[in-house]
């Protein structure tokens, strides 16, 4: 599930890169973000726990995206795509607006299933490798695009 879906995102990425795309803005802030995502898993913030730092594909090099996402992964992408990398603390974004007007959707949804990663993980040491984790991650991405990005 996850290698089609980086293969669809990594197919649609090369596309919208040939044209030039223009970087997408986020509506809200990441702490905003981050706090929507608490509620709607009726999770506490907590403080002691640092935020991710964010990178998003246009203002990023493709090495430092490689680098981090390597060993997760178990191989360096050929394109920046949207990912939490768990041992980094780092969440990278695709910021381009084509693809998410494409979509009908706002980059903050991407933000906000990224940080569903982030929360199951450093919140509560969730393993990454359990599948059912990126269902919840895309529950939350749906829910908060409803909300927030219409």
């Amino acid at each position: 599930m996850k290698k089609l879906s980086l293969f669809l995102l990594t197919v649609m990425s090369l596309n919208l890169f040939a044209n030039g795309p223009a970087p997408a803005q986020l509506r809200y802030t990441e702490e905003f973000i981050l706090e929507q995502v608490l509620k709607l898993k009726n999770w506490e913030y907590r403080p002691d726990v640092p935020m991710p730092s964010f990178h998003y594909a246009s203002k990023t090099p493709l090495e430092v995206f490689q680098n981090a996402i390597e060993e997760q992964w178990g191989m360096r992408p050929d394109l920046i795509t949207n990912a939490f990398a768990v041992k980094h603390n780092m969440i990278f974004i695709l910021d381009e607006a084509v693809y998410y007007e494409s979509k009908g959707r706002c980059m903050d949804d991407s933000v906000a299933h990224e940080l569903t990663h982030y929360v199951q993980s450093k919140y509560r040491g969730w393993d990454m490798n359990d599948d059912s984790l990126e269902w919840d991650a895309i529950d939350i991405q749906t829910q908060f695009r409803e909300k927030f990005c219409k």
